[in-house]
């Protein structure tokens, strides 16, 4: 049942790019018709409020020990009272406080499906939990899904995208590589190496190295600090980067070769989804920094193919059924 408001809110807690930039790139097209709010924790939230000052983000301070994330959440949920609560990857919350509250909560409950650990699903009993509260929950990609896809709640849409991919990309493109470095102090310096890497063999490669921060041993002038990175696809021949959710499906939908690192996350299975390009032939899986310069020069060269599709940005269909389902509700309060 929906609330007495008509307030969106996203929980989008979990630190990093990812929960945010999906959150975000949900709210920026909805909020044109509805008031939406987005709870994180990410400590990058700045960086998304100056590109889109139209969304209302609440963040928490990112350095704060975790039952006081926890207790703060509880807060700013309950305060919110939404109309629509919407949660992205964790069911339960991040750590697990809204097991207690979302069933009081007087929303239409929507879940983001992004891959989790099977371990995780069993040992927290998701699968019983989720089919209890949600009454919508979102695959942004269908091979996102193995835990509750086979749910009656359960809809696979398009990956979802922070902006909307071009129909047409102009392959007459300068060589380019775009270094999206984020991450441990341990991943970042990996990505500085690359940098370096690059240079060493090919010093007239242009080289954009986009992070919050210059990379340890990336030169200056090849650090940019911009977001999304995927406004920097248009002219990348190539892409090195993670195996998180973002990185994956942007190059796919933006037609740009990936050189992918995955990275070990507790809940994101960055190998998988790494995999899973390799196998369709749009991601090279490399674990050095040298292996990946020298694969992202090769790639370079190459022809790159014609598209085959024109990608669909799935938050679109996302806020119809949102929208639809909470008719749905509202009518059989």
């Amino acid at each position: 049942m929906a609330g007495g408001g008509e307030l969106w809110l996203i929980y989008a807690l979990g630190g990093g790019w990812g929960h945010l930039t999906r959150a975000a790139a949900l709210a920026r097209v909805a909020c044109a018709r509805k008031q939406v709010r987005i709870l994180t924790n990410s400590p990058y939230a700045p960086q998304v409020r100056r590109a889109l000052p139209e969304l209302e983000i609440v963040a928490l301070d990112p350095t704060l020990p975790t039952p006081t994330v926890r207790e703060q959440a509880v807060q700013q949920v309950r305060a919110a009272d939404p109309s629509c609560f919407i949660v992205d990857t964790f069911p339960r919350g991040l750590g697990g406080e809204l097991a207690d509250i979302i069933h009081s909560l007087r929303a239409t409950k929507v879940l983001v499906h992004r891959d989790l650990s099977p371990r995780y699903v069993a040992e927290a009993k998701l699968r019983a939990f989720v089919r209890s509260v949600y009454d919508l929950i979102f695959i942004p990609g269908e091979d996102e899904g193995a835990a509750f896809a086979d749910l009656p709640a359960a809809v696979v849409t398009e990956p979802w995208l922070i902006r909307d991919p071009p129909h047409e990309r102009d392959h007459a493109r300068q060589p380019s590589v775009v270094v999206c470095a984020a991450g441990t102090e341990e991943e970042l310096s990996w990505y500085g190496a690359v940098v370096g890497a690059l240079q060493a063999l090919d010093g007239g490669v242009d080289i954009q190295c986009v992070a919050p921060v210059c990379p340890p041993g990336c030169p200056q002038k090849y650090w940019i600090e911009h977001w999304p990175a995927s406004d920097l696809y248009a002219d990348a021949g190539v892409v090195v980067g993670g195996a998180g959710y973002n990185t994956i499906y942007e190059c796919v939908a933006f037609e740009v070769p990936l050189i992918a690192r995955p990275w070990p996350r507790k809940y994101d299975r960055q190998w998988l989804r790494a995999r899973r390009g390799a196998r369709l032939g749009l991601v090279t899986i490399v674990k050095e920094p040298r292996e990946a310069a020298k694969a992202a020069i090769r790639q370079l060269r190459h022809t790159p193919a014609r598209r085959s599709y024109i990608p669909i940005n799935g938050v679109h269909e996302a806020i119809i059924r949102i929208r639809n389902i909470s008719r749905s509700e509202r009518g059989n309060t």
